[in-house]
């Protein structure tokens, strides 16, 4: 009687160690996608041609330099992109990139509406691309 018992004990063991297993494989690759930390084409367009000029390493603004390096940013962890994300996105929502000042002197600097929104989505963990 005992034993007519443990075969279905363990085939039900041997059953929830399977479905445990494939799970976490499942998880893995869900994970390894979520964490892409490429930036899309169409984003990086808009930061070389507005951002990178004065927020990278080489740049002479040490204060742009030291409020955003685009070089650090790219090879950072997801969690410092993250925060940098919200940064960001929080300074185009509130009008300060690009500064008053510099668009004085370089007004072809201004972001066009459809930049600005490239960046504010793409800021806020949008990842799709714009219609063509």
């Amino acid at each position: 009687m005992k034993k007519l018992l443990l075969i279905p004990a363990l085939a039900l063991t041997v059953f929830l160690f399977l479905q445990a297993t494939s799970k976490e494989a499942i998880e893995t690759t869900i994970i390894a996608v979520e964490f892409d930390n490429e930036i899309p084409a169409h984003v990086k367009a808009v930061i070389d041609q507005k951002c990178y000029g004065c927020h990278n390493a080489e740049s002479k603004n040490e204060k742009g330099k030291k409020k955003l390096d685009w070089d650090d940013f790219e090879s950072s962890r997801r969690a410092k992109q993250l925060a940098t994300m919200a940064k960001i996105n929080e300074t185009l929502i509130e009008g300060e990139m690009p500064p008053a000042k510099f668009l004085e002197s370089k007004p072809e600097g201004k972001l066009s509406p459809e930049e600005l929104q490239t960046l504010l989505d793409w800021s806020a963990g949008k990842k799709r691309a714009p219609k063509q």
